[in-house]
């Protein structure tokens, strides 16, 4: 039995390579255990609970070795910064427009914010040069984007919202693969 691909694809992008063999390992054999002592899906349970509970120590230590870096400044310069300025410049417009009542955003900067975000996290995608590296900045990617959605200037609607932070890590992946492929 194996345990839950999933679960197991998280564990790897946030360990990163030099600790994701072995706590993986460590997972399995306990997973193993659980299913012998139990059944499948209460060890399915216990090892996606253990790997929510190690997200945030893993991310601890690889931040603190240095290894999250380089994900990190990929997902600001890939994101959030393109996202908070055209934010900004929106703001600046908004604020020129006499008798700006009822006006919202227009769907237009959304998709320019859209487009941005994805150009950005396409360029950062094709820089990674492993699956593990390109997994873990599309993760980065995804919570830069939604940091930047949630800090912007004014509301954004939800649809928006969740389509750039699925597009930012989803055009970093798709550049990556396509990098591969050539």
């Amino acid at each position: 039995m194996s345990p839950p691909s999933f679960a197991r694809a998280l564990l790897f992008v946030v360990a990163g390579e030099s600790w994701a063999e072995c706590v993986a390992g460590d997972l399995e054999e306990e997973f193993g255990l659980i299913c012998q002592s139990r059944n499948h899906f209460a060890g399915a349970r216990w090892y996606v609970w253990q790997v929510v509970r190690s997200v945030v120590p893993l991310i601890w230590i690889r931040m603190r070795s240095g290894e999250f870096r380089q994900a990190a400044l990929a997902a600001l310069l890939g994101a959030a910064v393109p996202l908070v300025m055209l934010d900004r410049l929106w703001s600046f417009v908004y604020s020129q427009v006499p008798l700006k009542d009822g006006i919202g955003r227009a769907p237009s900067l959304l998709a320019v914010n859209v487009a941005a975000v994805c150009v950005g996290s396409a360029i950062t995608g094709t820089a990674q040069s492993s699956g593990k590296a390109a997994w873990t900045t599309a993760l980065a990617l995804a919570a830069a984007a939604g940091i930047a959605v949630w800090a912007s200037a004014g509301g954004a609607p939800v649809l928006y919202a969740v389509w750039v932070v699925a597009a930012a890590p989803a055009s970093s992946l798709i550049a990556f693969r396509w990098r591969r492929n050539r």
